[in-house]
C-alpha cells in the first residue's frame, strides 16, 4: 500500500508526487497515456514573467523564481535560463508595459521597444516531468478506475494509498469537481530546428524560446477559450509562424519537426485549484440554505481526497511552487487557502439553477 496516490503524470501530477516524496511519502503515480502527454507535452514550457498588476501577478511571478531554481537544482541540463525579452502584445503598448513594471519585483531591463527579464528561461517538459518522478512509483497506461474509499483507503487503478491527489486537467475528470466550473483554453506549440542560435525567450501574441542545445527551439501560444479540441493543422502552424514575426526573429528558414495542440485546465479566476476537495452533496444536505446565498458553517470533505488543477498556460511556471504548498497541506500544515476548490462550492451554489445542481449531484452520488 502507498501512502499517496497521485493521478497524472503531467507537470502538476509530477510536481505534487515529487514533493510528497520529498516529506518521506511512498508515492505513486497512475497516468493513463505517458508522462507529459496531454497540455504538459503540447506546451511550449516558457518560464517567463507575468505582466499586469494584482494578486494573480504577484503570484505568478513569485512561482517563476520558485520554479526556476527547482529546475535549475534538479535538472540543470534540461533548462535554458538566459531571460527573457516582452515585446507588446497586440493589445497593449511599450508605455502600457513600463507602467508595468512598477508591480513586478524582478530584475529588468528597459530596451528601445521591449523590456528584458535577467531571470526567465525554457524547460523541456516531459523529460523533466520524468525527473520529478525518479523517486516515485509510476504506472504508465494504466486507466484510474472510478475510486473507492473503503476501511479508510483508497482504492484506485488496482492499487491501494491512504491519500488519494487527482490532477488530470482539463480532460474528463475522475474527481466530482463539477462546482469549480473548469474550462479549456487552447493551445498550440511547434518544435523547430534552425542553425540560428535564438539567444533567449522572445515573448509577446506567442513565445519563442532560447535555443536548446540540439539546437532545437519552441513557439507557442494558448490563445483559445474552447470546449472541445481544436485541428493542429498547415493554418495553425502558418499562424504561429506569422505571429512570430512580430518578435524580430528570423525563423523562417527553420525547420518544423513537430506539431502539438491541447487543452490546458483554467479556473475561472485563472487561479490554480489545489486543496482537498469538498463534498458538494453532504455539505448541501447539511445546509441546504445555501443556493439561497447563506454561509454553511463549515463544508464538508471527502477523506483524504486533493485536488490539482488550473495551472492554464503556465502550469510549469505555477505547477511546483504551488504542488509544494498543496504538500505542505497533505503533510499536516496550514492549508492554502487562497488555491483551494472551496472558493468555488458556494459561489456555484448561488449563481446555478438548483435543477442544474441536482442533476450534477445525481451524477456524483455514491462516489468514493
Amino acid at each position: 500500500m502507498f501512502d499517496a496516490a497521485v493521478v497524472g503524470a503531467g507537470i502538476a501530477g509530477s510536481s505534487l508526487a515529487y514533493f510528497l516524496s520529498e516529506r518521506g511519502m511512498k508515492t505513486a503515480v497512475i497516468e493513463k497515456s505517458g508522462v507529459a502527454s496531454g497540455a504538459s507535452g503540447a506546451a511550449g514550457a516558457f518560464l517567463s514573467p507575468m505582466m499586469g498588476k494584482g494578486f494573480l501577478v504577484e503570484f505568478t511571478n513569485t512561482a517563476l523564481k520558485f520554479s526556476l531554481d527547482l529546475y535549475d537544482r534538479i535538472a540543470p541540463d534540461l533548462l535554458v535560463r538566459n531571460g527573457a525579452e516582452r515585446f507588446p502584445k497586440s493589445d497593449e503598448t511599450y508605455l502600457s508595459l513600463l507602467d508595468d513594471l512598477a508591480f513586478i519585483d524582478l530584475p529588468h531591463k528597459k530596451n528601445e521597444s521591449s523590456v528584458f527579464f535577467y531571470d526567465a528561461g525554457v524547460i523541456q517538459a516531459e523529460r523533466v516531468c520524468r525527473r520529478l518522478l525518479k523517486g516515485c512509483a509510476l504506472f504508465e497506461r494504466l486507466e484510474a478506475s472510478r475510486p473507492l474509499y473503503k476501511n479508510g483507503v483508497w482504492h484506485v487503478g488496482g492499487y491501494r494509498a491512504k491519500i488519494l491527489a487527482i490532477a488530470i486537467g482539463a480532460y474528463k475528470t475522475i474527481a466530482p469537481d463539477w462546482f469549480t466550473l473548469m474550462r479549456g483554453v487552447w493551445g498550440e506549440r511547434l518544435l523547430l530546428r534552425s542553425d540560428r542560435e535564438i539567444p533567449h525567450n522572445l515573448m509577446g501574441d506567442v513565445a519563442i524560446s532560447a535555443t536548446f542545445p540540439d539546437r532545437t527551439f519552441a513557439l507557442g501560444a494558448t490563445h483559445k477559450r474552447a470546449k472541445s479540441e481544436w485541428a493542429v493543422d498547415e493554418s495553425a502552424k502558418d499562424e504561429l509562424l506569422g505571429k512570430a514575426k512580430a518578435l524580430k526573429s528570423d525563423i523562417t528558414n527553420a525547420e518544423v519537426l513537430d506539431v502539438k495542440g491541447s487543452m490546458r485546465p483554467a479556473s475561472s479566476d485563472y487561479m490554480p485549484i489545489a486543496g482537498a476537495l469538498p463534498d458538494a452533496a453532504k455539505t448541501l444536505e447539511r445546509y441546504p440554505h445555501i443556493v439561497h446565498g447563506e454561509k454553511a458553517e463549515e463544508h464538508i470533505y471527502y477523506p483524504n481526497l486533493y485536488l490539482f488543477t488550473g495551472h492554464g498556460s503556465r502550469g510549469f511556471v505555477t505547477a511546483p511552487y504551488t504542488a509544494n504548498l498543496l504538500a505542505e497541506e497533505i503533510a499536516g500544515k496550514k492549508a492554502a487557502t487562497a488555491l483551494s476548490p472551496d472558493r468555488f462550492l458556494e459561489r456555484t451554489f448561488r449563481r446555478k439553477p438548483y435543477d442544474w445542481i441536482k442533476r450534477n449531484i445525481d451524477v456524483e452520488a455514491g462516489f468514493g
